[in-house]
């Protein structure tokens, strides 16, 4: 790091780069969205971004990262009494998480999808290993869920969202919340034990 940032500045600017972030992908996207435009939004100089962010692909992890990050600080208050959740807190946790205010991959288009599906090999986000291993932590924390539960129907209804998501422009826009409530009562339905 540049040793005439002092660490408040590191992390003020840090902040900043996360928030022009999420701002660039609402506005252009994030295939589109180039260093050199960042670093231009956030004053500072290309060559900077680069001591924050290895690359681009490095940034948009964080940028996920921070956002997972807040996901998992609005549960913590949910678990303080007994360590679990109900089904419907869970619902309405991860309800809350599939809003756009809260969740940037709400936000992208099929080319960012690809973008980011070509850019994000390492980690394996995308494979159904990931996502069960994923699902099967969060559902841990649930009570009230049925035993003979299937976590890959629930991946899907989460899949099917962002597939929506992605061509948000085919929707009818009054009614786009509505049809993601009402996949989210399905889940709910689903997952309940009968």
């Amino acid at each position: 790091m540049p040793a005439n940032f002092t660490e408040e500045q590191r992390q003020n600017i840090r902040e900043k780069l996360i928030t022009i972030g999420y701002e660039l992908i609402r506005e252009i996207g994030l295939k589109k969205m180039k260093v050199s435009v960042i670093a231009q939004q956030a004053d500072i100089a290309t060559g900077t971004f680069y001591h924050f962010f290895d690359s681009k692909e490095a940034y948009v992890q964080a940028l996920i990262e921070e956002q997972d990050r807040k996901m998992q600080e609005a549960l913590i208050p949910l678990l303080q009494n007994s360590g679990k959740i109900t089904l419907e807190q869970a619902i309405r946790w991860f309800r809350d998480s599939f809003r756009t205010e809260n969740n940037i991959l709400m936000e992208l288009t099929l080319e960012d999808w690809v973008w980011l599906k070509s850019h994000r090999t390492k980690d394996d986000m995308f494979s159904a290993a990931h996502g069960e291993q994923e699902a099967m932590k969060y559902l841990s924390y649930v009570e009230g869920v049925r035993p003979d539960l299937d976590v890959r129907i629930i991946i899907n209804f989460f899949k099917t969202i962002y597939s929506m998501a992605q061509n948000r422009e085919t929707f009818i826009p009054e009614v786009f919340e509505t049809n993601i409530d009402m996949i989210f009562e399905c889940i709910y339905r689903y997952a309940a034990i009968k």
